[in-house]
């Protein structure tokens, strides 16, 4: 896919493009031969790959004094885990904003664990300096949904803004399939037409491109089903196989053309979103609706029943008075 499919950029053209400073470190080219193992030895997703480029280099970035591997210590990494938890950064349209919250530290920690013990078995160090150190608790607070008021106003703005047929009907079925499918950002943007069954109304989530890395087949919701519809009439003259075609038709929806997607529903919407936020929604509206959690996990992908379970912290109590008056003693 030109979006996925293809080989990620080597590490150091990475660096380069994005800014960063040249790789120079002994620790930065020891973290470079750890990719290119990940990449062409155990063969992770590119997904997967990018969130540890992600996370290295915002430890580069946070701690410019940690050059080499001898400098990594329990000391060290609880000094970088304070410094993002209570450092003042930039979002969006000149928005301060402090700290971060405990779900994207426990990220940070664990793909950091990860490269230390690749560290420790390639003998960089001789203990995990976050061997001792224990994540932290991931609050219900970290999985905010979207409110049916917000859900309103991006389909509005939808409507409201697309420049053109296919761009609105495009647009419809990408709300409304992260909205009743909970499915993942790179199940999202690595789906074909392929993967959709219109009769059997089914959709097929591939194993290679499943962060579970099972596949699984999800039913279409027949609202879904009819945004579909709409766009597969709309589209028929096109001859790629992505799903989700770019802004031209010519191909898919890359990566950085999603995040740019994001940002303009958001602000023609008013709402600030970011695109998991209707996976955490997918899963609280079947948790309220008394959807069985094992059928829930399985829609999810989740490969632990104790992910899916925190959602259930989603109801609230008068939720559960309907079910107490079932009882009967």
């Amino acid at each position: 896919m030109e979006n996925d499919n293809k080989v990620l950029k080597p590490i150091t053209k990475f660096y380069k493009e994005n800014g960063t400073k040249l790789i120079t470190s002994q620790l930065e080219k020891i973290f470079c031969d750890y990719i290119n193992e990940c990449k062409f030895s155990m063969c992770l997703r590119p997904e997967t790959i990018r969130g540890y480029i992600a996370v290295f280099k915002l430890f580069s970035k946070v701690m410019p004094e940690v050059t080499s591997t001898e400098e990594l210590s329990p000391e060290m990494l609880n000094l970088y885990f304070m410094r993002i938890k209570t450092r003042t950064r930039i979002v969006g349209k000149n928005t301060l904003k402090t700290g971060v919250k405990n779900s994207t530290i426990k990220t940070q920690y664990s793909k950091l664990i990860v490269f230390f013990r690749w560290l420790c078995k390639n003998g960089y160090l001789e203990q995990n300096p976050l061997k001792n150190i224990k994540a932290p608790q991931v609050n219900y607070d970290d999985f905010r949904r979207l409110e049916d008021v917000e859900i309103n106003k991006i389909y509005s703005a939808i409507v409201r803004c697309s420049s053109n047929t296919l761009l609105l009907r495009r647009d419809t079925v990408m709300v409304s399939l992260l909205l009743f499918c909970g499915i993942r950002k790179g199940e999202f943007i690595s789906l074909q037409v392929k993967d959709i069954d219109i009769e059997k109304k089914e959709i097929i989530i591939r194993g290679e491109t499943s962060k579970s890395k099972r596949t699984r087949v999800l039913k279409i919701h027949p609202t879904l089903l009819l945004h579909l519809k709409d766009y597969f009439r709309e589209r028929k003259s096109l001859k790629t196989e992505w799903l989700i075609v770019s802004n031209r038709g010519e191909g898919g929806l890359t990566r950085e053309g999603l995040i740019h997607w994001v940002k303009s529903i958001a602000e023609k919407s008013g709402i600030s979103f970011h695109l998991h936020q209707f996976r955490h929604t997918f899963a609280c509206k079947l948790a309220e609706s008394n959807v069985n959690i094992f059928k829930i996990q399985k829609m999810m992908g989740h490969q632990n029943i104790t992910m899916t379970m925190k959602y259930s912290r989603s109801l609230q109590t008068e939720n559960m008075e309907e079910d107490i008056s079932k009882i009967s003693i």
